[in-house]
C-alpha cells in the first residue's frame, strides 16, 4: 500500500500533475478563493463544532482570501 503524502504534498501534486497543466493551478486557485470569501462572511458561531473553532475558521478564510486578493491585484 503507497504511503500516504502530507497535505502539502497532495496540493502540490494537484498543481504539479495534471493532463490539464495549468488549468489545473487556476482551478485550485479558483476553487480555494471561491471558497474563502464564503467562509469569510459566515457567521462563526454557524461553523463552531467540537473540532473547529468557528472563529478561528473563518479567520484563516479571511487570511486566505486576503493572500489571495493580494496575489491578483
Amino acid at each position: 500500500m503507497p504511503k500516504r503524502q502530507d497535505n502539502i504534498s497532495f496540493v502540490r501534486d494537484l498543481m504539479n500533475h495534471s493532463q490539464f497543466g495549468p488549468l489545473a493551478q487556476l482551478f485550485v486557485l479558483d476553487a480555494l478563493s471561491k471558497w474563502a470569501d464564503k467562509v469569510a462572511e459566515a457567521d462563526p458561531a454557524a461553523i463552531e463544532s467540537p473540532m473547529i473553532s468557528g472563529a478561528a475558521w473563518v479567520g484563516v478564510a479571511k487570511e486566505i482570501k486576503g493572500k489571495i486578493d493580494a496575489r491578483i491585484a
